[in-house]
């Protein structure tokens, strides 16, 4: 559906309006897909909700957003998050506001953004930025207000015909589902961005943790009192290829490849992607079995290593199995602490100090 969703802008019909105190003479446009003009499904205004809520900080407090376009959006994300929504409006109801004068690309007007925000932490929803002039004036405003903290800026769409792409918008966070402009020739690219890239992965390694947990249930508990569950995913189709836990001397890593190798004949083919409750191993007692770490590296299609914890009851593990999987150009991200770590990183830290790099993105 999510590809649903950028083809609905690569659809979209383009047009030019007269600058009518707007910051862009001839203002080119296209017919953004969620503005309540077309016939687009609700159910994915519901998905990019979900999608755009992940991304506002969990500290947030009230949804704001401004009369037009981002509603519907804005309405999604706030009660997907279950949280307070408010709107700027063009006029202030007699309700105690602020007022400040939204300058888009192609018009101008006056705005009232309701002072009830005020000593709240808030994440401005907004359905496209493209010149950013409607989220600076709306920015402005809450800092002239009482203890207004602003979390940063999360939209569905990113067009910057008509500025300069940065990582913040009027000095603060913003992150946004999709990059679609208007080319040359007068046509729309869209593509997902790369935080909707990095949140839908972090929804599906959600999801493919908690398989990997219920496998864990099935496992000997070792004698630090722990059990251990791993599946392998196919990176590209989503399709779990293996899975196995801990039973005596066999690891539950050692399990799932062992499995991988003999029910998946094309598995030198795919790009994998492996799950484990715990640390993989970098050492083993019993000399006929190779760690579980070593296992891993030695396979070159898989590319991330989804670990849920660190094995900090066997301090020769501890850091060390993720020291090596970073070694042998292995991702990591650990569920814990919802970190990742690149071994290019690594390899940057190992030369100056050989401490564990610990990259969040």
């Amino acid at each position: 559906m999510l590809e649903d969703a950028v083809q609905a802008f690569r659809d979209a019909d383009i047009y030019t309006v007269n600058r009518e105190d707007g910051l862009v003479e001839n203002y080119q446009y296209f017919i953004y897909p969620f503005k309540g003009m077309t016939l687009v499904d609700t159910a994915l205004y519901q998905l990019l909700g979900k999608f755009l809520a992940r991304m506002v900080p969990k500290e947030a407090e009230v949804i704001v957003s401004i009369e037009a376009d981002g509603i519907g959006i804005a309405t999604f994300v706030a009660a997907e998050l279950g949280l307070p929504l408010v709107i700027a409006k063009h006029f202030h109801y007699n309700v105690p506001c602020v007022e400040f004068t939204q300058q888009a690309g192609y018009h101008k007007r006056q705005m009232y953004l309701p002072k009830c925000i005020e000593g709240k932490k808030v994440a401005l929803i907004d359905c496209m930025v493209s010149t950013g002039g409607t989220i600076k004036a709306m920015v402005k405003a809450m800092e002239g207000m009482h203890d207004v903290t602003v979390l940063g800026t999360y939209c569905v769409n990113d067009k910057n015909n008509y500025r300069t792409k940065e990582k913040t918008l009027a000095g603060y966070a913003y992150k946004y589902l999709i990059s679609a402009t208007i080319d040359e020739q007068g046509d729309v690219q869209a593509n997902s961005s790369w935080d909707l890239r990095k949140t839908f992965w972090e929804s599906l390694d959600e999801k493919f943790y908690k398989i990997t947990e219920q496998c864990s249930t099935f496992s000997s508990v070792s004698k630090r009192g722990y059990q251990v569950g791993s599946i392998i995913v196919d990176a590209n189709t989503f399709e779990i290829l293996s899975w196995g836990y801990r039973r005596g001397n066999l690891h539950a890593e050692q399990d799932a490849i062992a499995m991988l190798k003999t029910n998946c004949p094309d598995w030198k083919k795919r790009q994998l992607t492996i799950y484990s409750t715990m640390e993989p191993c970098c050492y083993r007692n019993d000399k006929d079995h190779t760690s579980c770490a070593e296992i891993i590296a030695d396979i070159e299609q898989i590319k991330w290593v989804i670990i849920g914890s660190r094995d900090v009851a066997d301090k020769k593990i501890d850091g060390e199995g993720m020291n090596l999987l970073l070694s042998n150009g292995k991702h990591i991200r650990l569920i814990e602490t919802d970190e990742i770590l690149r071994p290019e990183e690594f390899v940057k830290e190992s030369a100056t100090s050989g401490a564990l790099a610990m990259q969040t993105i």
